[in-house]
């Protein structure tokens, strides 16, 4: 499932981002065509009001999608459009927002349109990444910053074994306002653990 599993970190091969098919959807690499439905969902205050996203203008989605691309070569992020199967259409993003290949770690970072939350799509696709992610001896660590509130985003992280550290308080200025988070993590040891326990079960 996870074809081309060579992270694209500087001073390593750079590999074509790969394209994961799960069930009903896909994650693909970000397409200059995805900005307009990105911005769409963005600007759905019910989406961005427990995450880090400013106000974004057309303009502005643009650009990050532009950025994200040219990181994922560089080696320094990889994000993923999701995408539905059956008509490609972007409905969400996951994927890393940075890694760090001098400290084995990476930060997980996702969101998804309103109408398709409930489905467990982010689930799947978070699964999906940390199967990529540790997939390459580069990654040890894998940790996500939650704003407090977020229950939805927390359920997310614990049904992927995620563990609870803290609170970061006063972590993040978003949208004017000083917020606290929460961090989660998860180590390759505990996910390769985890699935050992799910091969098992089968």
């Amino acid at each position: 499932m996870f074809g081309g599993l060579e992270c694209a970190i500087a001073g390593e091969t750079v590999e074509n981002q790969p394209t994961i098919e799960l069930a009903g959807i896909r994650l693909r690499p970000l397409r200059g065509d995805d900005a307009a439905a990105w911005h769409a969902y963005l600007s759905d205050p019910q989406v961005t009001e427990l995450t880090s996203y400013p106000p974004m203008s057309l303009a502005e989605v643009e650009s990050t999608l532009a950025h994200v691309t040219q990181a994922y070569s560089a080696g320094t992020s990889c994000k993923w459009a999701v995408a539905m199967q059956d008509d490609d259409q972007l409905v969400g993003t996951c994927g890393f927002n940075e890694w760090s290949r001098a400290h084995g770690w990476a930060e997980l970072a996702y969101e998804l349109a309103r109408p398709y939350w409930g489905r467990g799509i982010i689930s799947q696709a978070v699964a999906a990444c940390l199967g990529w992610g540790f997939g390459t001896p580069s990654f040890n660590r894998v940790h996500a910053f939650v704003m407090i509130g977020n229950r939805r985003s927390e359920r997310v992280l614990e049904r992927a074994g995620f563990t609870h550290e803290g609170c970061l308080r006063s972590y993040r200025v978003c949208r004017g306002l000083s917020r606290d988070f929460s961090v989660f993590s998860i180590l390759r040891s505990e996910w390769e653990a985890s699935r050992r326990g799910r091969l098992t079960k089968v």
